[in-house]
């Protein structure tokens, strides 16, 4: 099994590349903020070939490369639908003060977006992505 797992950005928000082999289907977990560098590493240093993005939560510093990395990689993202709404506005869950903040720590080229094709999961629902049994357990 491959579990690859890098800080991505001034959070040093976990970013996790999960496989159950070289040169397999994986699974990314949490792309933080300039994660997409880190991802294509793990990626083309195992040979592995992503199926989707999958968000654990919402909040900004877990889902700030989710556009870009699903848009690159042609792959579903994969989010509770409380929390699809943060893809395309992260703001709705930040405070005034750093919601007009953004602005400011978005690089040049950089947008918040729901991916071509977004899968909502729910509480309890079991799934299968890149070999991987996964359960949702929704706090």
């Amino acid at each position: 099994m491959i579990l690859e797992s890098f800080p991505a950005g001034p959070w040093q928000t976990n970013c996790y590349v999960v496989a159950p082999s070289r040169g397999s289907e994986c699974l990314i977990v949490d792309p933080g903020m300039h994660a997409s560098s880190g991802v294509r590493d793990a990626v083309d240093r195992h040979g592995l070939r992503p199926i989707a993005v999958l968000v654990t939560h919402g909040l900004i510093d877990h889902m700030w490369s989710v556009f870009p990395v699903a848009s690159v990689y042609g792959i579903p993202a994969v989010i509770h639908p409380t929390d699809r709404p943060l893809l395309s506005n992260p703001a709705a869950a930040m405070s005034r003060e750093t919601a007009a903040a953004l602005p400011t720590m978005l690089g040049r080229g950089e947008v918040f977006a729901e991916p071509d094709e977004v899968r909502e999961v729910v509480d309890a629902m079991e799934i299968s992505l890149a070999g991987l049994a996964v359960t949702v357990r929704h706090a």
